[in-house]
């Protein structure tokens, strides 16, 4: 399940708490990355693209930046203009959001339904680009035996 845990939204300053951010979605990404991570600066580009992608799935994303700055997260984000509307930039100003997810480095994304059970990890750097992720993001998020499915790891 996912856990609770609260991070501060990058480009309005709120809190957005986990549960609420996943309630009323058709499901949601929680990715971990850092400005400082290599991979995942590389990354995002594809990343993003893919949120684009399922947006109109009722899929959202939720970027939590963790180890980092917020000026260094803003910089950062100056290079991509055109950020889907389901896409959430945030910092975890705690530094509690990889242990409570049980994460060892980033970047690494886990998708949730909308009632917060752990469907999906994908650990590392994926290809976002891959037609595969929007094919099967309709079998992840299919309800039918849902409870009686394993997470998948990538």
């Amino acid at each position: 399940m996912l856990p609770e845990f609260n991070v501060t939204d990058v480009g309005s300053n709120a809190v957005i708490k986990s549960s609420d951010f996943v309630a009323g979605s058709a499901g949601a990404f929680v990715h971990i990355w850092g400005t400082w991570c290599a991979p995942c600066e590389k990354e995002m580009p594809e990343f993003l693209s893919y949120a684009g992608k399922v947006q109109d799935k009722g899929v959202k994303f939720l970027l939590v930046a963790v180890n980092d700055e917020e000026a260094k997260i803003k910089k950062f984000l100056t290079r991509f203009p055109n950020i889907p509307k389901n896409v959430t930039f945030a910092i975890d100003k705690e530094n509690r959001v990889m242990d409570q997810l049980g994460t060892l480095k980033v970047p690494e994304t886990f998708l949730f339904s909308n009632t917060g059970k752990h469907i999906n990890k994908f650990i590392g750097p994926q290809d976002w680009l891959a037609e595969s992720y929007v094919t099967r993001l309709d079998f992840w998020l299919n309800d039918q035996k849902m409870d009686e499915r394993k997470i998948e790891t990538h």
